[in-house]
């Protein structure tokens, strides 16, 4: 590289290096632990990559014919065997699959670099797994095929009779509301009771967050609330959406992934992970690592076998690092009954 010959200055005396900035590192890179992916599925460990999940039909521990059965013993008599207190189930197969991302670092790149440059670099693979990770999650969850069986669980707000746009709902309409209480319903009538509204959360991307909140319905729910005055001062807690962290009684989750849609070297291309126009409401009781084996609630779970080993490779011959980060999972909509997919939310996505 040649340098044009030039004058003496206070930008020009020194060699620029990071410790101007105490080695602070400027990146995209996220920290993982940063993902709302982990707020809204359950991680249950997979000894195997191949490996089965109960689906239970769950319909007698409800039933109720009011014919006699189980219940009136007449004396003398022998007692019901029971069989038609049987419950029926099937068991669901799943696969994992195994993905690795690495970079290769020159030992002298890695020797020159003013700052941790392997750090660095872990720290990007991970968010490039996390990102990965929240892309296959998203893609389970928001697929209606994966509903099919389940009555009622994938609606198409602006097709749906007493529904309408959330972006264009006045408190007149309550549309918003409407909508959430009709998932909330066909949720607990469907598991029976046994996904509670403490048990939800709604996960919807930034447009939807956006249209919420100048939504004239949400407006107004707000100005009628104690948290007015918190809302107009930037504290209600919702970031720069500024949506209450819960709306009419369930926690709301801004899904915020952005994920590089342009290859390498194109002019750069970004998106929002999640589906515009979309929301889902889905169970996730307890924390987020779930136990294996037996009946689980949690709309979505992902199976994982083998999460975030970080591996360095050494070749002194050739005098590189080969820096890894390996994983095996696979993500199932395992309770499509305790999950509802809400579509085609807003008037500026109308086809």
């Amino acid at each position: 590289m040649t340098i044009a010959a030039q004058y003496p200055s206070a930008y020009n005396v020194f060699v620029p290096n990071a410790s101007a900035t105490n080695n602070l590192i400027v990146d995209f890179a996220r920290n993982p632990d940063d993902f709302s992916i982990n707020k809204y599925i359950q991680v249950v460990k997979s000894e195997r990559n191949t490996g089965l999940y109960t689906k239970m039909t769950n319909e007698v521990c409800a039933r109720y014919m009011n014919d006699g059965k189980g219940s009136a013993w007449a004396y003398g008599t022998e007692r019901d065997k029971g069989y038609h207190n049987l419950e029926s189930f099937k068991m669901e197969m799943y696969r994992t699959f195994r993905w690795q991302r690495s970079v290769t670092l020159d030992h002298d790149t890695i020797k020159q670099a003013a700052w941790n440059i392997t750090d660095q670099y872990n720290r990007i693979l991970a968010a490039q797994a996390m990102t990965a990770r929240t892309m296959q999650v998203i893609e389970t969850m928001t697929n209606p095929n994966n509903y099919a069986g389940v009555t009622g669980h994938v609606v198409d707000v602006d097709a749906t009779e007493g529904l309408g746009f959330w972006d264009t709902s006045i408190t007149a309409d309550l549309w918003i509301k409407k909508t959430i209480n009709m998932a909330r319903t066909t949720i607990r009538k469907d598991t029976l009771g046994n996904v509670q509204s403490k048990d939800l959360v709604m996960v919807m991307g930034p447009d939807v967050a956006q249209a919420l909140s100048e939504s004239q319905e949400i407006v107004d729910y707000i100005k009628a609330s104690p948290d007015a005055l918190r809302q107009v001062e930037g504290k209600l807690g919702g970031g720069e959406y500024d949506l209450p962290a819960q709306l009419y009684g369930i926690p709301v989750i801004v899904e915020d992934c952005t994920i590089v849609t342009s290859p390498k070297g194109a002019p750069r291309a970004t998106q929002f992970a999640f589906p515009a126009g979309t929301c889902a409401i889905v169970s996730r009781p307890g924390g987020l690592v779930g136990a294996s084996g037996g009946p689980n609630f949690s709309t979505v779970v992902l199976f994982a076998k083998e999460e975030m080993t970080t591996e360095s490779f050494d070749s002194p011959k050739d005098r590189y690092t080969q820096l890894s980060i390996t994983e095996d999972y696979v993500a199932e909509l395992v309770a499509p009954v305790s999950g509802v997919l809400l579509t085609n939310l807003l008037s500026t996505n109308a086809a």
